[in-house]
């Protein structure tokens, strides 16, 4: 069995590559020339990469032939990026990606998808745009495909300029934070938890016969950010001023953003394994030893 995999050198995708290896299967990653590959450096010698800005995607596509395609690659809308290359990394790359693997005998197609609407900013505007492309697949083709739309995922090697690690790193080094009134509540699921998503979506795909699941992933909790960045410094057993209130809520800020995880339960077998506290310790204690 092939697997191709886009975003692999990302946050999420790293530790579903790292795990994935682990298992021993054949994978092909998908990146460009000037991805940073740090996260899976002890995997690279056992996957095939291709920088997709070097060798065109029909190519590597006909050349290899997967099974299966996990898509993990997206665009959140870097800073300076136009709105050209946001529809072209979420709508056009997998749009040709999907096309040309079910000319080569694509078997299932996992996705990765926002829990936010369509309306709620441009990146998920483009993301349920590229959902409708692969509901025109299924559709016409038959193609089986599981949607995981993701809550908030955190935990080792994550971006630093997101909001969990900026807040673990700051409580670290104990920095005063000026922040908003913190009453917005999420959902935040450890990132192992959601690589393991993949995994059983991946071992159901290959049973399904012409389907389509869309299935929510997250914790099935919600907490304010409040009571998370104190949670955040109980655990670092620092002493760290933060300023609520100090900022304005965001333009277009979510006020509670929670998952309903029964359907994940039910059809992928699927349950997280970490509660917060679990998952922030882990987390903290990595950032701690890159400090």
């Amino acid at each position: 069995m092939k697997i191709l995999i886009t975003g692999g050198t990302g946050f999420i995708g790293s530790h579903l590559v790292n795990s994935l290896v682990e298992r021993e299967l054949e994978l092909v990653i998908l990146k460009r020339s000037t991805s940073d590959s740090w996260r899976i450096e002890e995997s690279l010698d056992h996957v095939t990469c291709y920088n997709v800005d070097e060798i065109s995607l029909q190519d590597i596509v006909k050349r290899e032939k997967a099974d299966f395609v996990l898509h993990l690659a997206t665009n959140q809308r870097r800073q300076g990026d136009t709105i050209a290359q946001i529809i072209d990394s979420n709508v056009t790359f997998p749009s040709v990606l999907v096309e040309e693997a079910v000319q080569n005998g694509l078997q299932g197609f996992i996705n990765t998808d926002t829990s936010a609407s369509g309306d709620h900013s441009l990146y998920a505007s483009t993301k349920k745009a590229f959902l409708s492309v692969l509901n025109h697949f299924h559709t016409k083709n038959g193609l089986p495909v599981i949607n995981l739309q993701l809550e908030y995922v955190y935990g080792p090697k994550d971006n630093d300029s997101k909001f969990v690690p900026y807040l673990i790193k700051s409580i670290l080094c104990e920095e005063s934070i000026d922040a908003s009134p913190g009453t917005q509540k999420r959902d935040f699921i450890y990132v192992q938890d959601a690589a393991d998503a993949y995994i059983k979506a991946m071992e159901l795909v290959k049973q399904m016969d012409n389907q389509f699941f869309s299935l929510a992933i997250g914790s099935g909790e919600s907490i304010s950010l409040k009571e998370f960045a104190e949670t955040v410094a109980r655990l670092s057993s620092k002493r760290t001023r933060i300023n609520w209130g100090a900022l304005d809520f965001r333009k277009g800020d979510i006020f509670e953003s929670k998952a309903d995880i029964t359907a994940a339960k039910e059809i992928l077998g699927w349950n997280p394994n970490h509660n917060l506290k679990q998952g922030l310790e882990k987390t903290i204690n990595w950032f701690r030893e890159c400090i």
